[in-house]
């Protein structure tokens, strides 16, 4: 009989487990739709990219169940700032901070000035190594930037809805400058020329300066309200780990880089392309 109601009761416990581990409600990631190829929504409509693949390995190694969803850059990270999700990922700001705790670095990734080859200033603007030297041209930028509003205060700043736009502003002579993820950009501009519209010839003006701007650092920013704060350290040793066992390295040259840094090398025609 002691058996039996030994039996049960672990039963019972078992069940309880059970039920509250499907009850849990998930970790609620929400990014930009259209930053390919860190996140963005694929040619199906599902989440697609490098951070993206790094959070679901990440939280399946955790064993927390995630839910991702992707909007316009603004409207992510407002979603963080009122708690109606729990994070995103992004480089740290001042403003970030005051509502959010930041992971470790997830991904470093530098950025650089875009120009067009036809601007009047371009040999000027190709020798441009650091910050205080953008004050002369108008820089184009897209709306979210917390890094520009930060740290370019006093600059000449066009704001724009998105990546394409800014590109349209140097094709067409509105700007002079365009500063941005070197991967993200390469990789959009290479779709742009491909795409054989009436702006590809424009992209094949656009010319980056190889001396990086600035070198970033994409964090796990984690709304301090959120139920989920305690993850942090977790979360950080796990990414450490992801980097140490080459996961991080092989996702990377699953988008279609060798490294950080490379010319996106995936062929236009695949599926997982926007």
């Amino acid at each position: 009989m002691k058996t039996f109601k030994y039996f049960l009761l672990i039963l019972i416990l078992m069940f309880s487990f059970s039920n509250a581990t499907n009850n849990t409600k998930p970790f609620y990631y929400t990014d930009d739709e259209d930053y390919p190829p860190l996140i963005y929504r694929n040619s199906n409509g599902k989440p697609a990219g490098i951070l993206y693949d790094i959070m679901k390995e990440a939280f399946h190694r955790m064993n927390i169940p995630l839910k991702v969803d992707l909007y316009p850059w603004k409207r992510a990270q407002k979603m963080v700032k009122d708690g109606i999700s729990d994070a995103m990922i992004s480089i740290i700001t001042p403003e970030r901070l005051k509502f959010t705790i930041a992971s470790d670095p997830i991904l470093l990734s530098s950025e650089y000035i875009f120009v067009n080859k036809n601007n009047p200033h371009f040999k000027e603007i190709m020798t441009i190594k650091s910050i205080k030297e953008l004050k002369p041209f108008t820089i184009v930028e897209a709306f979210g930037a917390g890094w520009t509003k930060a740290n370019l205060k006093g600059c000449n700043i066009i704001w724009v809805p998105n990546i394409e736009n800014a590109f349209e502003m140097l094709i067409k002579g509105r700007a002079d400058i365009y500063i941005a993820n070197g991967y993200t950009a390469r990789c959009f501009i290479h779709k742009k020329i491909h795409s054989k519209n009436k702006l590809s010839e424009g992209y094949k003006n656009i010319v980056m300066n190889h001396s990086p701007i600035k070198t970033v650092a994409f964090r796990l920013l984690i709304n301090k309200n959120s139920k989920y704060i305690n993850i942090l350290d977790k979360f950080n040793k796990v990414i450490n780990q992801m980097k140490m066992d080459g996961t991080i390295a092989s996702i990377i040259e699953k988008h279609g880089f060798s490294d950080l840094n490379n010319l996106c090398i995936k062929d236009e025609n695949e599926t997982d392309k926007k």
